[in-house]
């Protein structure tokens, strides 16, 4: 068991002891090959593990049946290293069983990975609670008192009767009541596009880009084909999504006076650019930083790419401009 391996990799005895193993396993449990031998690799279990691993390992060479669980090693300077191990028996030409091979495999990165999405799914669930929030507090401070103050203006005016000020009341009346139909207008507007539903995906860029510039001075510019995109139902709500994110990146972070988001799609290929003339950031450290600095608006945009095949690159050095290209395989 010379040879290089991802896994590490060991051979017993028909009675579980130990024969050999390779440079993988001596890498992963901290044991040299001599130290492994025999019933030497115990030594190196995680104590919480260790009964319920020689337990479940006697069983296994009892019963000569194969054997697969997670367990831990724990190294001599305290490092503890997480582990699938698997192990068949292997027979002769009668049946019997006379050795066992085997490997185990370092979940350490696995660990990690599946860690921080958890820490993900949690900060993506705040998120969305705090736009819940925010939209409640919309309807409620701003929709809610416009329709009470209306309200009370109608209830006044079927009081006291049609007078000779009644059009400037309807009037107040109808002024407030377009109010509240704009601020439920924008509400619906950041819960889902309307226009992507009814007009199409780069009508709705196009929407998005307009009300974004109102309100925060950027001047964005959309170029996009002539030919509409022809896109599969849910595409085009995830490709909103990330154009979206990138856009409102642009207003918080980018500091810039112009954006320009380019829409081409060809033949097998749909590709979203969003350039912006603003102060840029380290694109890689970004990309690594997962806090709400922007660092998870880009591993929500790369995530959108991964589950429709494509691919997410970002361009930025600090001083300069950023420029981010979506690229999505269609059909």
């Amino acid at each position: 068991m010379r040879s290089v391996s991802p896994v590490g990799m060991f051979r017993t005895d028909a009675d579980g002891r130990c024969l050999d193993v390779n440079m993988r396993w001596c890498e992963i449990t901290g044991l040299t090959r001599e130290d492994s031998l025999g019933q030497g690799w115990v030594q190196a279990l995680h104590p919480d593990d260790h009964e319920r691993i020689t337990k479940g390992w006697s069983r296994a060479i009892r019963e000569d049946r194969s054997f697969e669980t997670k367990f831990r090693f724990q190294r001599s300077n305290g490092v503890i290293t997480p582990v699938l191990g698997q192990a068949l028996p292997e027979r002769d030409a009668r049946g019997r069983v006379c050795y066992f091979v085997g490997t185990i495999t370092d979940l350490t990165g696995q660990i990690e990975t599946e860690n921080k999405l958890r820490r993900l799914a949690l900060q993506l669930e705040l998120e969305q609670q705090r736009e819940r929030g925010r939209i409640a507090r919309g309807l409620h401070d701003e929709v809610g008192q416009i329709l009470a103050v209306a309200r009370a203006k109608l209830e006044r005016l079927i009081q006291t009767g049609a007078g000779g000020d009644l059009p400037v009341r309807a009037a107040e009346i109808r002024t407030l009541v377009n109010r509240a139909i704009e601020h439920i207008r924008t509400l619906t507007f950041d819960l889902c596009s309307p226009v992507l539903r009814e007009l199409g995906f780069v009508a709705a860029v196009e929407s998005l880009c307009e009300q974004l510039g109102k309100d925060s001075g950027v001047r964005f510019r959309v170029t996009a084909d002539q030919d509409p995109w022809m896109l599969d139902e849910d595409v085009p709500i995830l490709l909103y999504r990330a154009v979206r994110e990138l856009c409102i990146n642009v207003v918080k972070h980018a500091r810039a006076l112009h954006a320009e988001v380019l829409l081409h799609v060809g033949a097998n290929l749909a590709r979203i650019v969003v350039v912006d003339d603003g102060e840029g950031f380290n694109a890689s450290q970004g990309a690594r930083n997962f806090g709400p600095d922007g660092g998870f608006g880009l591993f929500a945009i790369r995530e959108i790419s991964r589950q429709l095949g494509g691919r997410f690159e970002i361009e930025s050095i600090p001083g300069k401009q950023t420029r981010a290209v979506l690229s999505v395989p269609l059909g």
